[in-house]
């Protein structure tokens, strides 16, 4: 009977199976959603800082300050490069001639006829874009440069408010300079003459042989090197500065990883400064009581 006993109360104090798999998936999805939990949070705090990125102002005056040798020597660079190229510069020269437009058929000039000129300036300005042009000043004074290179050296304007065409040609020749502008504004007063039937213009000012030639300064030109470099390199570290995404400081550590930071360590090189000094310190001061 005893026995018997023993038997029951063993069989009963045995776990029920069904009951031991039912607990263990409960743990298993509570397991699951926690996982979940932790990586939504990591994805949540990538996230937050991705969208709430800025820029450390502090950290990049810093960084362009301990780079500041790199600005230096572009500058230096540019300053030297500009410097060269204006060494090498060609002296130019600038003869201006000028035609005056306006309809001359009838004696007194009306307002219509002040209108109609302002729109032949307009007009007469994009004759001299034209080859036939280029062509005849290159066929009178035999010049071995292409239409491009005689468009080039061209320049045609119109002052505001008024109906006069300034012809300016650059060239390193100052009486080519004048003889070129004088071609240009004959042979666009026999093209428009032939070609657009229309008022040929009136030569209001022939061009004069340049006697000062314009030279670029050497030293405004390095000036020039010295800031665009200068600018460049800032620029250069800047972006540097921006693009590097790794972290720097406990704060950003723990943004990106999600982590508390433990402990901070100095720098080797921050270390063996600081132990060279110590040492330095140390032997004067035994020198000294010596």
């Amino acid at each position: 009977m005893q026995q018997f006993n023993r038997n029951t109360d063993h069989q009963s104090a045995q776990p029920d199976p069904q009951f031991v798999n039912t607990v263990a998936a409960v743990v298993q999805v509570l397991q699951n959603k926690g996982t979940g939990d932790d990586q939504q949070k990591g994805r949540a705090v990538n996230t937050d800082h991705s969208e709430g990125k800025t820029i450390d102002l502090i950290g990049l005056m810093f960084h362009v300050i301990e780079r500041f040798w790199c600005v230096l020597l572009a500058a230096l660079i540019g300053a030297g490069f500009f410097g060269y190229l204006a060494g090498k510069s060609v002296p130019m020269y600038t003869a201006t001639s000028k035609l005056y437009i306006v309809n001359a058929n009838n004696s007194m000039i009306s307002i219509a006829d002040l209108q109609m000129g302002n729109f032949l300036t307009m007009d007469y300005q994009e004759v001299f874009k034209t080859w036939e042009v280029h062509e005849m000043v290159r066929e009178e004074l035999n010049l071995p440069y292409s239409y491009e290179q005689m468009q080039s050296l061209l320049t045609v304007s119109n002052p505001e408010d008024t109906r006069l065409l300034y012809i300016t040609v650059r060239y390193q020749d100052a009486q080519m300079a004048a003889d070129i502008a004088n071609a240009y504004a004959q042979a666009a007063k026999e093209f428009i003459l032939n070609t657009m039937r229309s008022e040929e213009p009136s030569d209001f000012s022939i061009a004069l042989v340049p006697s000062v030639a314009i030279v670029k300064s050497k030293s405004v030109e390095m000036v020039k090197g010295f800031l665009l470099g200068s600018v460049l390199a800032v620029g250069i570290l800047t972006l540097m500065f921006v693009l590097d995404e790794r972290p720097r400081t406990p704060e950003s550590i723990s943004t990106y990883g999600g982590i508390p930071t433990l402990a901070v360590l100095p720098s080797t090189k921050d270390v063996a400064k600081a132990s060279k000094r110590k040492n330095t310190h140390t032997h004067k001061r035994n020198g000294r009581r010596a």
